[in-house]
């Protein structure tokens, strides 16, 4: 879409009005799926960081809901499942976003937790150079420059959401960081009793 369509469709009070309906349905329903649509659709509108943030608030409160009953039952998140994969979503933009934030131990800590929860070996063995990188106290913007392949993004519907492909020199740092990772795996066992 060009940004002028964006402009017609932010003029169009049937399409905002329904927007504003699909958002209202999303968050009674606690459709994660709905409510990520609306934010996504918003952002491409470029709407008002109030309504933006609004949206936002719901969906991590969805999310750390569904984890903490996750947590409670000690079940783990399926991402063949589309509310357990935007859940994950959920929780895996609030890490980047304290990590961007220099929140390193909050980060860690998040990324610690979808390390353990996520069912799937790819999204958790993706979370190893973010836990090694936020223990260790490395800038966001490092930790993308160095370890991240920006040039080659995972764009599947399944792992589209995150950070999965690293340049080959994650390895070394990860070995570089070992002892740092292990320190914050131990952390983990601590939360699992």
């Amino acid at each position: 879409m060009q940004n002028n369509e964006f402009e017609d469709l932010k003029r169009n009070p049937e399409f905002m009005m329904d927007l504003a309906n699909r958002e209202e349905a999303a968050v009674k329903a606690k459709d994660i799926v709905a409510m990520y649509d609306v934010l996504d659709t918003s952002v491409m509108l470029d709407l008002s960081a109030e309504r933006l943030n609004r949206i936002y608030s719901e969906i991590l409160q969805y999310v750390f809901d569904r984890l903490a009953d996750k947590l409670t039952k000690e079940e783990f998140f399926d991402i063949t499942n589309q509310a357990d994969l935007y859940t994950l979503r959920g929780i895996y933009e609030h890490g980047i976003e304290r990590y961007s934030e220099n929140d390193f131990k909050g980060a860690k800590e998040i990324f610690l937790i979808l390390h353990y929860t996520a069912a799937d070996e790819t999204l958790s063995k993706a979370m190893m150079p973010h836990i090694a990188a936020a223990a260790s106290q490395m800038k966001f913007d490092d930790f993308l420059d160095e370890l991240v392949d920006v040039e080659n993004p995972n764009e599947s519907e399944t792992y589209g959401f995150f950070l999965t492909n690293f340049k080959p020199s994650v390895e070394g740092f990860l070995q570089e960081k070992k002892e740092v990772l292990e320190n914050a795996l131990k952390e983990l066992e601590t939360l699992k009793k």
